[in-house]
């Protein structure tokens, strides 16, 4: 006599067959990850593990290099710059900004130029032209009534300044063309200033009086001639007034 016997049998399927499309299909691995498993057929066996390969690499003991492995490539060489190349370096780049634009004081007007055009041509030379000395100013220029510019002779002396002295005729107009101004010259003592308390009109009148009485061409209004004036203040520096005024 024939019977049949059904037999429960346990089958492991896949879970990513049944997640996909809840078809059956039998499980041949499982995949474990810390308390979580999964049951894979051989075809998502495969899916699955060139996925974690490319997203975490072949695992450490795949990385691992013996120690005395010899087979890889030598290690860089750093080289180091001298420590004296370097300090060249940086005393290059503390001295790379312009230098400053050196300065000359002008005292008293220049013989055969215009107040104007003497200071134009000492720009043209590069030179700044200033009123008061400063670190950058290398000369003073000194022209017809200069030593009268107690100030600007001050500065000079204090700062130790050389001076042009350029009151004899073409002395200045030589150093243009030659495209330097030269210093080395005595500088002069201030002049004395006239504290008698006589306007300017009567001073003028005066200086043209002498300065007809020695010969001197002047006109009779308008600006007297600095080497006029100049000899007029040379001839009565330590003269009073009055006694200049009887010259």
């Amino acid at each position: 006599m024939r019977r049949t016997v059904l037999v429960p049998v346990l089958k492991t399927l896949c879970d990513a067959h049944i997640a996909r499309d809840g078809s059956e299909e039998d499980a041949t691995a499982t995949l474990t990850l810390g308390e979580r498993a999964w049951d894979l057929c051989g075809e998502h066996q495969a899916t699955f593990s060139r996925y974690l390969t490319d997203a975490l690499g072949t695992g450490a003991d795949d990385d691992h290099v013996p120690d005395d492995d010899t087979t890889g490539e030598p290690d860089p060489v750093i080289e180091t710059e001298p420590e004296a190349d370097r300090a060249c370096e940086a005393d290059a780049d503390d001295g790379a900004g312009p230098e400053p634009v050196r300065s000359v004081m002008i005292a008293g007007e220049v013989p055969g130029y215009e107040w104007d055009t003497a200071r134009e041509a000492v720009r043209n030379l590069g030179y700044e032209v200033v009123g008061r000395a400063d670190d950058s100013t290398v000369l003073l220029i000194l022209g017809e009534g200069g030593e009268r510019n107690g100030t600007k002779l001050r500065d000079a002396a204090e700062r130790g300044i050389p001076c042009m002295d350029v009151r004899a005729p073409g002395r200045f107009r030589d150093a243009v063309r030659a495209g330097r101004f030269t210093g080395g010259d005595p500088l002069p003592q201030p002049a004395k200033v006239d504290r008698s308390g006589m306007s300017e009109r009567e001073r003028n009148r005066l200086i043209r009086s002498w300065a007809r009485g020695q010969g001197y061409t002047v006109p009779s209004q308008g600006r007297i001639p600095m080497g006029v004036r100049h000899a007029y203040e040379t001839a009565h520096r330590n003269a009073p007034e009055g006694k200049a005024a009887a010259a």
